[in-house]
């Protein structure tokens, strides 16, 4: 077996953002598009009707966006008025490698916007998460952003895991899989097998993954990288958009393997002697655990 791995990141990658509403305007709404902050009005003007953004509306039920697979972490009630709404506005932005993440923000802010003018919902449909529609776009770029739809189910699989806590082995409830890499021309990300008291670490061992391989998404071509990939407390830190190294200690190793087309599965190298869930307690960082999302400040929140 080759010890490399090697994909092809496409030169131009298509992102949807879809606003679910039952009040179809008339009109593109241009007067909303001038309300967007700095650096995105004039560029939006500048831009719309061409692929890099294109703006389409159709009935719900003849649309070609579906939002059945929407998430919602904040509130479900969000979910299910997107799936009521009876019309579907989509923010399409067909992006070279040059103009990404630039591209993907403004069409991001341009949903949001959208959303917030007619009293809708917005769904990134890369990821399948219900946006909020009155959060500002960040000034600057970090993955963690809402850029990687990577989710943990109910903790121990909503009270139907029976296992004992304390043990390291104890299921294997937990399938975490990546969405949204692929709009930056890189495949997505899986780890199954994972015990549900671990579903964080491993949750967080994916985000630095993706992270790591995050900058080939700005060279298209071919790529070629190890099948073990050493991922540091930089590389974690990167992905909150942090300057400092959220980890000191030694490098955490993880070994990709090709699953499905454009899907890798992350996992421990294979020398190690023991399970994934056994991998992951002795050889991730604690605070992996415990660390659910780093604010632009450096605050962090723990579980």
């Amino acid at each position: 077996m080759s010890e490399s791995i090697s994909f092809t990141v496409p030169e131009q990658t298509t992102s949807c953002f879809v606003v679910a509403t039952d009040h179809a305007p008339r009109e593109l709404p241009m007067p909303a598009l001038r309300r967007l902050p700095a650096p995105f009005a004039m560029e939006a003007i500048e831009r719309l009707g061409s692929p890099r953004l294109a703006i389409t509306s159709y009935p719900a039920a003849h649309s070609p966006w579906s939002l059945a697979h929407a998430v919602d972490d904040d509130d479900a009630g969000l979910k299910d008025l997107a799936l009521g709404c009876g019309h579907h506005i989509g923010v399409t932005a067909a992006l070279p490698s040059t103009d990404r993440p630039y591209g993907m923000r403004l069409a991001r802010a341009v949903a949001r916007c959208i959303a917030e003018h007619l009293d809708a919902v917005p769904v990134d449909l890369d990821t399948g998460q219900v946006l909020s529609a009155r959060a500002a776009e960040p000034s600057g770029f970090r993955l963690a952003d809402d850029w990687l739809g990577a989710w943990l189910p109910p903790y121990r699989d909503a009270g139907r895991c029976k296992a004992p806590e304390d043990e390291v082995d104890g299921c294997a409830c937990v399938e975490l899989t990546t969405h949204g890499l692929s709009r930056f021309g890189l495949p997505e990300l899986q780890m199954t097998g994972v015990s549900c008291p671990h579903d964080l670490a491993g949750l967080n061992v994916l985000r630095t993954t993706a992270q790591r391989l995050l900058p080939m998404a700005a060279q298209p071509g071919g790529h070629s990288f190890p099948r073990v990939l050493s991922l540091s407390g930089a590389d974690f830190a990167a992905y909150w958009g942090a300057d400092d190294p959220i980890w000191s200690d030694d490098p955490v190793l993880v070994r990709l393997t090709p699953q499905e087309p454009h899907i890798l599965g992350v996992g421990p190298p294979e020398e190690f002697p023991g399970t994934l869930n056994e991998w992951l307690w002795d050889e991730v960082p604690p605070l992996m655990y415990d660390l659910l999302s780093l604010g632009p400040d450096g605050a962090a929140t723990v579980g």
